[in-house]
């Protein structure tokens, strides 16, 4: 047999076998996609977040282009690499414009409302101090962390032309990860992430990345783990405490080195609502922030990172719009549509008491300029 034809019936044999792994895999069920679909994100399916995001080489994730799903348009802008709610509309600063930069998660993104607060902010400013003198942008992504805002800064602060960055994140850093938390993903440049993000159907794909994770020491199904602390340090979570103080105090001087002014805020979550209405937490709420510790861990989590998110501000002299405590203070039960309905986002009326209260605080500084 000539070299060649050996050559093809190699090549034919390589095909086979992949081809009857990858039926055979996806016959057994087997998924796993270590950057989109491993990390445990406050989502109700795994696929959805397969289904919603690809890997990006800064910010380990973006959204895909064109999803919708449960009124969180997720529509994918082809103007500006982040993907975001308004790229369509972002650009170079017009002149004589001060520009809000909006940074955080699904909480800022807007999910099941068409009008985010950064939306109802843009109004109040239009209406109170004349259009076209403010530009409020909306950079919030689902399951952004601070990690995901300082990096975002990081790679496209100098873009934004930003003159106040209000920053809000705390929920999804406590997450528990597993095997890696966000900043010890490592996935390549973006060459690689090109090359991921069309392979990843694939479950032999799939399956060699899950072997990589488990060689390298990252459990490809646990939920807890060591943290590089070491013994004791506590569970892995995406975000850990320090570290979350950390990107906090980053994001600051980032801002700051930007011209800018950095606004921090706590995280408000209808937590306490449940426990004093005496609703259980959904089983999935337990499992991917507090795992064996129980859902009262999941509340002493939040209260934890609000509490580094004003020490930092207060040690920083950043200003920290205290949503937590504005929220308690005004019923989260006529903020949050929990029971029988989202304890995490905002409703209309949690919308329009964010959007008040980032104008309270913008207009005191612009007072004190």
């Amino acid at each position: 047999m000539s070299r060649w034809r050996k050559g093809i019936y190699g090549a034919l044999t390589l095909l086979l076998a992949f081809v009857a792994a990858e039926a055979g895999l996806r016959g057994a069920g087997f998924r796993y996609q270590r950057i989109t679909a491993s990390m445990q994100f406050n989502y109700p399916r795994p696929d959805f977040i397969r289904d919603f995001f690809e890997i990006d080489p800064d910010l380990l994730y973006r959204i895909r282009r064109t999803v919708k799903q449960r009124g969180v348009d997720l529509t994918w802008q082809p103007r500006f690499d982040l993907k975001i709610r308004d790229a369509r509309t972002f650009g170079p600063k017009p002149p004589g414009v001060a520009r809000i930069v909006a940074l955080g998660d699904s909480s800022t993104y807007g999910v099941n409302t068409p009008r985010p607060w950064p939306d109802r902010l843009q109004q109040l400013l239009d209406r109170r101090a004349g259009p076209g003198r403010f530009e409020v942008l909306n950079l919030g992504v689902p399951g952004y962390t601070a990690y995901q805002g300082r990096r975002l800064l990081e790679t496209r602060g100098a873009r934004l032309e930003a003159d106040a960055v209000v920053i809000s994140f705390g929920w999804n850093d406590h997450l528990l990860a597993l095997g890696f938390t966000d900043a010890q993903q490592d996935v390549g440049g973006a060459q690689v992430v090109a090359a991921r993000n069309w392979l990843q159907a694939s479950r032999v794909y799939q399956a060699l990345s899950w072997l990589l994770a488990a060689a390298r020491g990252g459990a490809a199904s646990g939920g807890e783990g060591a943290t590089p602390g070491g013994a004791g340090a506590g569970p892995l979570r995406r975000v850990g405490p320090a570290d979350f103080r950390g990107e906090l105090e980053e994001m600051i001087r980032l801002v700051r080195s930007l011209g800018a002014i950095p606004v921090l805020c706590t995280y408000p979550t209808a937590l306490s609502v449940m426990e004093s209405g005496g609703h259980p937490a959904p089983e999935w709420l337990v499992e991917t922030h507090a795992g064996r510790g129980g859902a009262r861990e999941v509340r002493r989590l939040q209260d934890a990172y609000n509490d580094i998110v004003r020490q930092v501000g207060s040690a920083a002299g950043a200003p920290v719009i205290d949503l937590e405590r504005a929220f308690q203070e005004a019923g989260k039960d006529a903020l949050f549509d929990y029971p029988g309905g989202d304890f995490i986002h905002p409703n209309e009326r949690g919308y329009d008491a964010v959007a008040r209260l980032v104008y309270t605080t913008l207009e005191g500084l612009a007072s004190r300029r």
